[in-house]
């Protein structure tokens, strides 16, 4: 078989090109001051101006430095893949399509005798200052081997994967010449003395086959390292299984765990998942659970992404949707702690065409810090945006997104869904990476129009105690096409390295010439400096409120000092008299109490930069410059608002079914029952309900700051909705579904003027009573002239049991008042 370049499989774990800065920028990007300059290349003005909205306030990260081998040639895929590593001042990349047939540390880097054997490059940082340290080959360097496809760093210690290396050997320090075994992998352990590097190791599985892919995925922790093989086919479980030899699973994947005592390295542990899956699909192709896809370690925590691994969906089913697993090493054993997946477990994943092999590909990239998991979904299908929205809204094929686990003890729970701020199908919002609060996701293949195919972008996450909020957004100035900026990311600290392996320059070293276009596919990288800057302004207290005084809680991104009242102002609409009495605590998260004045409106605590504010090395708060550290993004609170409740109205309130199954329109309907039906009719025809509320009572001029729409049960028979049917999905229109605001066949399939307006119904019920927030896009479109109408449905459409699975709910129509639906509106009035 022949074997295939690394561009065949690579291209979708590519990473990241330029940005889009707040602040001071140096070298050859161009400055952009908050709320001012021209519109960038490649950005239409309104999409420029969404995002000067987002921006203005967000952490200036400044260009340290533009990065290209010192060997630049085209189609090298210098940053290609997973092959950027960061650890203090040290950089590695990795180029796996590089040529030369040099061997060892700093060989002869101008032939091109081996194609694709692939190299490393060693960058060193003084001050702000970048150079190379060393070019790296392995040491049986062959064709088509993609040697620096994955790498990693810790300290001194390199690890680099070789995903196509040849050889049948295996263990440790083998024989490099046989190559019997294609695309078995390898990886080379590599330590610096001073300032020169020397190879240390070579890595071979303890069960090295051919097309395994050993070496696919590496991370390194001090003296501990791990990688992963998702091609090997092994059937066995857990830890140091004893069928590593059986080749009955295909595709299922396994990491490889090596320490070092010295310097020597001892594979340590053989490491599977608990529950690998054996499946063809309808066309009779195997399945793959790859396992080892994506590796990332943290001291003793183990995280290894399985982006076709099986996961359990509410209905029983078994779908391919992707896991992370996560593996605890004490007293030198390693075990499983958990297994991570979406929560959402709907949409693309669980009603797609291709469902048996589910593209959302949750557990490709993978990262982690103490005792934060985040991992990247590319084909995630959600075209919600922003931090914690709506995971069942799946019309964004391949949109991506990334999630965000704590741990709390030995317990794993989801605190984030982070999804682009302006989501769009096939973009790949899911190159991810960590470091202590920061999250940074690269958006590899978003376009901005047909001029700037898959330009890309970077989106920055910070938090702030629990709470998530994004900080910065990062484009390039002059976007090319296909230069896939965002492929991969990685943060230390203060430093965000971003990759774009389509740049097509062709200089070398660092800081050259970036905008000629005659070497595609060279490939390079951004170092980018992270000033300090305000991670979120949030209300402390409970909101909204009639308190005479709240606090707000203000993070920023490190310890600061120089913080005082003058460096905060309130920002109101409708309040008069709040001011601010009280500045507590610090150095890096501070309490700023205010008094809430007089009349209803809304309050938000603003960040000022006037370069008083300082870290401790003291560079001021957005780096040196007036204004560009403010931050006027934070929480807003809602100060006494007022609340009204609506009753729906049964004259229009109905259920509609459907005409036959999955029609998808209405076939017969009651508007005059007391009782509404949702689920299906044992002919596996969908019921959808609609509830009609005279919302015509709010002010014209209000402004809804909060709405929950509640129900209540009067029976369920057959199976468990919320179990067997999904979530309870609501759409919204305005002033009716159909032609009149009179229930019709048509409201069944009518458009709504809000998707998915209401978020979770909680459960179990209070009282039979089911309650649900209503989203963001649900507030707006509550009609303060007219009607509004809800219809309800859920989100899976029959079980096809025939069996009638029916949950009813009372109408406007209910013969008892206090049991009929309602709608109760939080506002204010400016």
């Amino acid at each position: 078989m022949t074997k295939l370049k690394f561009s065949m499989y690579g291209m979708f774990s590519v990473v990241l090109l330029a940005v889009l800065m707040l602040g001071t920028i140096p070298a050859q990007a161009q400055t952009l001051p908050p709320n001012d300059g021209p519109t960038p290349e490649g950005l239409n003005t309104e999409d420029w101006e969404q995002i000067e909205a987002l921006l203005p306030e967000s952490a200036p990260y400044r260009q340290q430095a533009y990065i290209k081998a010192s060997n630049t040639a085209k189609d090298d895929y210098f940053g290609a893949g997973a092959s950027i590593a960061i650890s203090g001042d040290t950089l590695v990349v990795g180029a796996p399509e590089e040529d030369s047939n040099a061997t060892g540390v700093n060989g002869d880097q101008t032939n091109n005798l081996a194609a694709d054997s692939g190299a490393v490059y060693v960058f060193v940082r003084t001050g702000s200052t970048w150079s190379q340290q060393a070019y790296l080959k392995a040491s049986n360097a062959n064709a088509l081997d993609g040697f620096g496809a994955t790498v990693a760093i810790s300290g001194d210690t390199i690890v680099v994967g070789a995903t196509s290396e040849d050889s049948s050997a295996k263990g440790v320090n083998g024989d490099q010449a046989d190559n019997s075994a294609v695309e078995s992998g390898a990886a080379y352990v590599f330590v610096r003395t001073g300032s020169t590097w020397s190879q240390q190791a070579y890595l071979k599985a303890s069960n090295t086959g051919a097309y395994d892919e050993f070496g696919r995925s590496v991370t390194i922790s001090g003296d501990t390292i791990a990688i992963g093989a998702p091609a090997e086919d092994s059937d066995s479980t857990g830890i140091n299984g004893p069928r590593q030899g059986s080749n009955s699973f295909k595709n299922a994947g396994a990491v490889y765990i090596f320490t070092r005592i010295g310097t020597t390295w001892t594979q340590n542990a053989y490491v599977k998942a608990a529950d690998p899956h054996n499946s063809t699909d309808p066309h009779g192709f195997k399945l793959s659970d790859a396992f080892g896809a994506a590796v990332a370690i943290s001291n003793d925590t183990l995280v290894v992404g399985a982006s076709g691994a099986y996961v359990t969906m509410a209905t029983g089913h078994n779908l391919r949707c992707g896991a992370a697993y996560v593996f605890v090493r004490v007293a030198g054993v390693w075990s499983q702690q958990a297994k991570l997946q979406q929560t959402k477990l709907l949409g693309d994943c669980g009603q797609g065409i291709y469902s048996w092999n589910d593209p959302e590909s949750f557990g490709g990239m993978v990262g982690i810090s103490g005792n934060t998991i985040v991992v990247g979904a590319c084909g995630e299908d959600g075209r919600s945006a922003g931090i914690n929205s709506n995971q069942n809204d799946d019309e964004a094929i391949d949109a991506g997104a990334a999630y965000v686990f704590l741990r709390n003890g030995n317990a794993w729970s989801e605190q984030a869904y982070l999804k682009s701020s302006k989501p769009a199908g096939i973009a790949r919002f899911c190159s991810v990476s960590i470091s202590a609060d920061t999250v940074a996701v690269g958006e590899m293949m978003y376009s901005q129009d047909s001029s700037t195919w898959y330009t890309g972008n970077v989106h920055i996450f910070g938090r702030a105690g629990t709470v998530w909020s994004q900080v910065a957004y990062l484009k390039p100035l002059a976007p090319d096409r296909y230069d896939y900026f965002g492929s991969y990311t990685a943060l230390d600290g203060n430093t965000l390295i971003v990759t774009v392996p389509g740049d097509a320059s062709n200089a070398t070293g660092i800081n050259g010439d970036e905008h000629n276009n005659s070497a595609s596919n060279a490939g390079a990288v951004y170092a980018f400096d992270v000033p300090p800057y305000v991670v979120n302004s949030r209300p402390a207290d409970a909101n909204p409120t009639t308190a005479a005084s709240v606090d707000f809680t203000v993070t920023f991104s490190e310890p600061m000092t120089g913080v005082d009242v003058g460096d905060f102002v309130l920002t109101s609409a409708g309040v008069t008299g709040a001011s601010i009495t009280a500045l507590n605590g610090g150095p890096q998260t501070y309490i700023v109490s205010v008094n809430t004045g007089s009349d209803d409106g809304t309050l938000r605590l603003d960040v000022l930069d006037d370069d008083s504010i300082l870290n401790a090395n003291n560079v001021p708060l957005g780096d040196t410059g007036l204004g560009n550290g403010d931050f006027k993004m934070g929480g807003v609170y809602s100060v006494r608002p007022i609340t009204q409740t609506f009753t729906s109205q049964g004259a229009q309130d109905g259920w509609i079914l459907e005409s036959r199954p999955n029609s998808r329109v209405g076939g017969t309907m009651d508007a005059s029952t007391g009782l509404l039906n949702l689920g299906d009719n044992a002919k596996s025809r969908q019921y959808r309900s609609i509830l009609h509320f005279d919302t015509a009572g709010l002010p014209d001029t209000a402004v809804v700051t909060g709405a929950k729409l509640q129900i209540k049960k009067q029976s369920m028979t057959g199976n468990d909705m919320f179990t067997r049917f999904g979530s309870l999905r609501v759409d919204l229109s305005k002033p009716n579904f159909g032609d009149s605001q009179a229930l019709e066949i048509i409201d069944f399939q009518a458009g709504p003027s809000a998707t998915y307006a209401v978020g979770y119904f909680l459960t179990p019920p209070v009282g039979n009573w089911y309650s649900a927030t209503l989203t963001n896009n649900g507030m707006v479109n509550i009609n303060l002239s007219g009607s509004t109408q809800f219809r309800l449905n859920f989100a899976i459409r029959t079980n096809g049991d025939s069996v009638a699975d029916l949950f009813k709910i009372y109408s406007g129509n209910a013969a008892a008042p206090a049991n009929r639906p309602t709608l109760v509106v939080e506002y204010y009035v400016p």
